[in-house]
């Protein structure tokens, strides 16, 4: 499948929102174990909108094998 530039956008407006959620949560859950799980979720998160943005900048957008 080849994702457009407008679904590599959605895909970051998603994140976006996700990740939000997830810095808004950390901030109030006082399980440890959650908070290492929900922010290893959220670095894996932000790494992945980071790397959609290079792929719209330079151009060359992702092909996902189903």
């Amino acid at each position: 499948m080849n994702l457009s530039y407008k679904d590599v956008q959605f895909i970051i407006e998603s994140l976006d929102y996700k990740i939000k959620s997830y810095q808004e949560l950390l901030e109030v859950i006082e399980d440890e174990d959650k908070i290492s799980d929900m922010s290893n979720d959220c670095y894996f998160l932000e790494n992945l909108r980071q790397d959609l943005v290079h792929c719209l900048s330079e151009e060359s957008l992702p092909q996902v094998k189903l």
